[in-house]
C-alpha cells in the first residue's frame, strides 16, 4: 500500500513538474511579413493602407486597416505617402509594427 501511495505521489510530481517546464519554455519566434504601399487615412490605433501584393501572405493589393502597434512610429509619415512596412501577427489579424517612408 505504501508502493503505490508513493508511486502516485512521484507521478503527481513528475506531472506537475513537467508542466512547470513547459510554462517556461519560450514560443516559437515572431513572424514578420513586408509589405510596400501608400497611405491613405491615420487615425490612431488604426492606419489604412493601398499596399501591393504580399505573396508570403497569399494577399493580392488592396486597401485595408491595420491596427498600430505601439512602437510604431508615424510621426514622419502622413496620407499620400509611399511606405515600406513591417506586419506581425496579432489575434485574428495583423498589425504595423515599423513603418518607413519611401523617398
Amino acid at each position: 500500500m505504501r508502493a503505490l501511495l508513493v508511486s502516485a505521489l512521484m507521478g503527481v510530481l513528475f506531472s506537475l513538474s513537467s508542466l512547470s517546464v513547459q510554462a517556461t519554455t519560450p514560443s516559437a519566434a515572431v513572424q514578420l511579413w513586408q509589405g510596400q504601399g501608400e497611405v491613405m487615412e491615420i487615425s490612431p490605433p488604426t492606419i489604412v493602407l493601398r499596399h501591393q501584393a504580399i505573396p508570403e501572405l497569399q494577399w493580392p493589393a488592396m486597401t485595408m486597416p491595420f491596427v498600430l502597434a505601439k512602437e510604431a512610429d508615424i510621426a514622419s509619415v502622413k496620407p499620400g505617402d509611399r511606405v515600406a512596412f513591417t506586419l506581425e501577427r496579432a489575434g485574428d489579424g495583423f498589425q504595423i509594427v515599423a513603418l518607413t517612408p519611401l523617398r
